[in-house]
């Protein structure tokens, strides 16, 4: 369960650099436009969910291989 913990934090952080990336336009943007925003805008949250997502399993799966619940 630590490795999983540990795998999913550092995929949430890699995610973390590439909303920092697509967000300064280094990175260009995959996503069409949705609801009226950008490319650029809907790129970024898409990775800034998925970066939230991936970080809150990799706290949940610490938390159940530390054996706190």
């Amino acid at each position: 369960m630590k490795a999983i913990a540990l795998f999913f934090s550092i995929l949430g952080i890699l995610c973390i650099v590439m909303v920092a990336l697509t967000a300064t336009e280094i990175s260009p943007a995959f996503v069409s436009e949705v609801a009226g925003l950008g490319e650029t805008a809907t790129t970024t949250l898409f990775w800034g969910g998925l970066a939230a997502l991936l970080c809150l399993a990799g706290i949940s799966f610490g938390v159940i291989s530390s054996g706190e619940l």
